[in-house]
This record gives structure tokens, C-alpha cells and sequence, in this order.
């Protein structure tokens, strides 16, 4: 009985580490020191400021750019993975045809994913869907013109 007892808070013990091993690289995953770091270590120059622009507005657009984002992504996020999984049964149903998924797949995970001041101050487009150009590798060369370049 007292080994079992033992057994149980070791194991207790194990996951209380883990868990908190976790919630720390989390932590420090989303810590905001990565980029202040790299900040720190490019050459201080003045930023310049936009006609108009103030610390005020720009804190608007950046909390206005969080909320929506936070409804934005998770559809995104959620058209991203359908495109995936019908790109996926495409390719089955069409017996493997690669050109069949691209064609679904493509347009569904590029885009954008996260809503940005930018955006929102109308200097970049938000892209949902994203462009239907994808490119095909080209065809190598074999023989003695291979190594050859115009």
C-alpha cells in the first residue's frame, strides 16, 4: 500500500514539472523580450513619424487590429484546414492528380492570417483567400547542356 502511495506522488510530482515546464517555454514563447531584443541590437535610428499620426491612434489601430484579429483567424484558420482536407480527398478522387489539390489547397492556406494596423488603415489589402498563382517547378536539364546558363 505505501508503495503505491509513493508510485502516485512521484507521478504527481512528474506532472506538476511538466506542466510547469510547459506554462514557462509558453510563457516565454509569447514574451514580448524576443523582439525588444532584436530591436536592441539594430542601430538606433528615429523612427519617422506620419503626417497626423499620434501615440494615440496608433494604439487604437493596434487594439482594433487584436479584436478583430481574434475573430478573423479562427476562420481563417478553419478555411485553411477544410481547403486541406478537400485538397486532400481531391487528390484521392481524382487518383493523384497533384494539379486537382493544388488547385484547392492553394488558395485556401495562403493569405493572411492575422489582421495588422495596416490593414486596418487601409495601406496593405487583407487577403482571405489567397492568389491562385502557384508556381511549377521547372522542368532540369540532363545531358551536357546542363550545366550550361544563358
Amino acid at each position: 500500500m505505501r508503495e503505491t502511495c509513493i508510485i502516485v506522488h512521484s507521478v504527481r510530482a512528474f506532472s506538476i514539472r511538466v506542466l510547469a515546464a510547459l506554462g514557462l517555454t509558453l510563457l516565454l514563447a509569447l514574451s514580448p523580450l524576443a523582439p525588444r531584443a532584436a530591436e536592441m541590437a539594430m542601430p538606433q535610428e528615429p523612427a519617422p513619424q506620419q503626417a497626423g499620426s499620434s501615440l494615440g491612434e496608433d494604439l487604437g489601430y493596434g487594439v482594433g487590429s487584436v479584436l478583430v484579429s481574434l475573430f478573423y483567424s479562427p476562420a481563417k484558420i478553419t478555411y485553411a484546414g477544410l481547403g486541406l482536407l478537400t485538397g486532400g480527398l481531391g487528390f484521392v478522387l481524382s487518383a493523384g492528380n497533384t494539379k486537382v489539390a493544388n488547385n484547392i489547397i492553394n488558395p485556401a492556406v495562403r493569405g493572411n492570417y492575422v489582421v495588422t494596423p495596416r490593414h486596418l488603415r487601409g495601406e496593405e489589402s487583407l487577403i482571405f483567400v489567397g492568389p491562385d498563382n502557384h508556381f511549377e517547378p521547372a522542368p532540369q536539364q540532363t545531358g551536357p547542356t546542363a550545366s550550361i546558363r544563358p
